[in-house]
């Protein structure tokens, strides 16, 4: 058994609790390293699928771990109890299921110490559903495996959605906003290297297009060239608070 370079970030993220609970177990190898690696002193495997989870629950049993984790059918949280944990893990799924979970069970989310997410899309839609329902993205990874980018956030309650909009804008530029949300506040802070090789290869790929679109003048392409020219835009703006923040 081994996590791949992902999920050892993620579970590196993760802080110490005595409960937590893995969404989306699959074959339980997070669970497995919780408590392992001394993160957990219980854990609740969660999947939405019985495949998955009897899997996982012979990976458990295999090391001896049945005592310390156990296995449940559900739909993200909805079978969590409250005050039965301490922390969620939602990792790779895409970025609006993980909104979803998280939406569904707002209020039991707003009990919780922290939320780790690693949302395999839509990372500014997640960004921006967070900012807006009471929660502050307080750490951030990025990984680059087998060619793909990888990033993941360690999430805590900060309190009503009226109160987090409040915190976050305060002193906030709209681009400034647009960019973290697209890029992450602490990614950008940390002039993170990981984001940087991001930054460029989607700098790469948006001159390629807004090229190819140069000689058609359909309201269609000028539209698209726009959004291009304004996200060429946004990587700029944050390569230069990631520059910034280096010599800072």
């Amino acid at each position: 058994m081994a996590l791949s370079d992902r999920m050892k970030h993620v579970l590196m993220l993760v802080t110490n609790h005595k409960a937590i609970a893995d969404i989306g177990c699959d074959h339980g190898y997070m669970a497995i390293e919780l408590i392992r690696s001394g993160k957990a002193e219980h854990v609740i495997a969660v999947d939405i699928n019985q495949g998955p989870l009897e899997r996982a629950k012979e990976n458990v049993d295999a090391h001896g771990l049945s005592k310390a984790i156990e296995t449940r059918i559900s739909d993200g949280m909805e079978a969590l109890c409250q005050g039965e944990v301490q922390g969620v893990i939602c990792a790779g799924m895409g970025g609006k299921t993980i909104c979803g979970i998280i939406g569904r069970r707002r209020m039991f989310s707003q009990t919780l110490d922290e939320l780790v997410l690693q949302p395999q899309s839509e990372l500014h839609i997640v960004r921006r559903y967070l900012r807006e329902n009471g929660f502050r993205i307080i750490a951030e990874d990025m990984v680059l495996e087998d060619g793909k980018f990888y990033p993941m956030m360690r999430v805590n309650p900060i309190g009503d959605g009226a109160d987090a909009k409040a915190f976050c804008h305060v002193g906030r530029a709209v681009q400034m906003q647009r960019v973290e949300d697209r890029y992450g506040p602490c990614l950008i802070a940390g002039a993170h290297p990981v984001l940087q090789q991001f930054l460029q290869k989607e700098k790469a790929v948006c001159e390629e297009i807004l090229q190819s679109l140069s000689a058609q003048d359909s309201k269609k392409s000028l539209a698209r060239r726009e959004e291009l020219a304004q996200r060429l835009s946004d990587i700029a703006f944050a390569e230069r608070q990631m520059e910034q923040n280096r010599t800072e």
